[in-house]
């Protein structure tokens, strides 16, 4: 009995933490898909009352399931919409559009800055993030000695900033969306030869997704 306690406990210590990191994930997005149906069954409020299946149908079974229906289908057409949004902003009106209304926002105090932020944030973790860093390096930090891995975003520029200078972001863990901006001479960072994606995975991990160096 006491060997199998023990064991239940050195299971627990070596493999819980692997499982809320494999739960986590799972969680939240099952939870973006409840609150988003949530959203979509509360669309009934605007629809008269006469024109809603509890008031045709006799049966709550039926109008229960045919209001089901109804709910996925105005989730399909929202995420179909969503995505002609998409292919619209990938062509030229489309970018112009999105352009002209971003030159709107940016007008706007305190709402420019948000909306900035999120839209650098996003495009970050999309798949063109490639595209917002250049390269993953290792460099010490907080202090000589203990090593991290930053995002480079490209060369530093500035009036008293020295050449040969690079622009590292610092992402924490498990939350990359909070870190530290850093200038760091180059010749302090060593290149990990890690893609993007592979690089926030290990972060996202603590460390236990380890990418192929």
């Amino acid at each position: 009995m006491k060997k199998t306690i023990l064991t239940i406990i050195a299971l627990l210590k070596s493999n819980f933490l692997a499982g809320v990191l494999i739960v986590i994930p799972f969680c939240v997005v099952t939870w973006i898909i409840v609150r988003i149906l949530a959203l979509v069954w509360s669309l009934h409020g605007f629809i008269p009352q006469q024109w809603l299946p509890d008031a045709i149908l006799d049966s709550s079974v039926i109008s229960t399931f045919v209001n089901f229906i109804l709910t996925c289908m105005v989730a399909l057409l929202l995420a179909l919409g969503i995505s002609m949004l998409g292919w619209f902003s990938k062509r030229y009106m489309g970018r112009k559009a999105l352009g002209y209304v971003a030159d709107l926002i940016s007008h706007i105090p305190v709402i420019r800055s948000v909306y900035s932020a999120l839209d650098q944030l996003l495009k970050t973790m999309s798949a063109n993030g490639e595209q917002q860093f250049s390269r993953v390096v290792y460099l010490e930090f907080p202090r000589k000695g203990v090593w991290t891995l930053g995002f480079v975003t490209g060369p530093a520029r500035g009036a008293i900033v020295p050449e040969h200078h690079l622009n590292v972001y610092v992402p924490t863990t498990p939350n990359p969306t909070g870190g530290y901006y850093l200038i760091v001479p180059e010749s302090e960072v060593r290149e990990s030869h890690m893609r993007v994606e592979d690089a926030f995975k290990s972060i996202l991990s603590l460390g236990m997704a380890q990418g192929d160096r």
